[in-house]
């Protein structure tokens, strides 16, 4: 069977041999998030304007999607090189997402303050629209799509379809292929791939998160809009980023 396939790939034109090459089905992406800190901030606040001074504009956090598949696990990754003084009111995500793209199925491990749940939930639909803007990430070129969320949260993201797997950061998902640029304004927040690693993958890689308080995604939501009640407007404001 072996040598079939290497007359095969001998006989196949140069360039019916580069396509079959380019499609890749398992590694591992490195993301960088960056959060405009400075946006959050009240204009006019003396506090606030204080923070800024001494504050950087971006705070840069690193994170690793791990895919194979139908499968992916976003995770935290690598820690800048820069420790960065991060806003009060800036969300942390640290998140660990493990997706099975195939049976439209996750598990998220979530942290809220001193909190930790164990969510299982549906994979989040989204209405997405393609765009023909090409942008070049990662050395791949990706194409512009526009979705929204939560009702009013419009995202931007980029997409590859060299990468057959139709994941992406955090819980996003649903375009044909990979997506490796993501912005949500409203968040004042982006997620860049900065590299992909061609590494073998195996089931050991890719293991669901296992502690926590466990939930169904509906259930979490309604904690998440209990808990955040008695921060009145500032509650308001922070929910899109207990609920990504």
């Amino acid at each position: 069977m072996k040598i079939l396939v290497y007359i095969l790939a001998f006989l196949l034109p140069p360039t019916l041999q580069a396509q079959q090459q380019k499609f890749i089905t398992e590694g591992k992406i490195e993301y960088e998030r960056k959060t405009n800190q400075h946006a959050f901030m009240e204009e006019g606040s003396m506090w606030d304007e204080a923070a800024k001074k001494s504050m950087s504009k971006f705070v840069t956090y690193y994170y690793d999607l791990t895919f194979k598949g139908d499968r992916t696990l976003f995770q935290t990754g690598r820690d800048p090189e820069i420790k960065q003084s991060k806003f009060w009111g800036v969300f942390d995500s640290e998140n660990t997402i493990f997706t099975r793209l195939d049976s439209n199925a996750s598990v998220t491990q979530r942290n809220i303050y001193s909190d930790q749940y164990l969510v299982a939930d549906s994979l989040r639909k989204i209405d997405w629209k393609i765009t023909p803007e090409i942008r070049k990430i990662a050395q791949f070129d990706c194409r512009k799509a526009v979705g929204r969320i939560m009702d009013s949260i419009v995202v931007i993201a980029f997409y590859t379809d060299e990468i057959l797997t139709t994941g992406g950061p955090e819980s996003f998902n649903g375009l044909p292929g990979m997506i490796l640029g993501l912005a949500i304004p409203r968040m004042h927040t982006t997620w860049y791939a900065t590299k992909l690693h061609l590494v073998e993958v195996n089931d050991k890689d890719l293991v669901a998160p296992r502690r926590g308080k466990k939930m169904t995604g509906n259930n979490y939501r309604s904690t998440v809009k209990d808990i955040l009640k008695e921060w009145g407007t500032e509650g308001a404001r922070r929910q899109p980023q207990l609920l990504l």
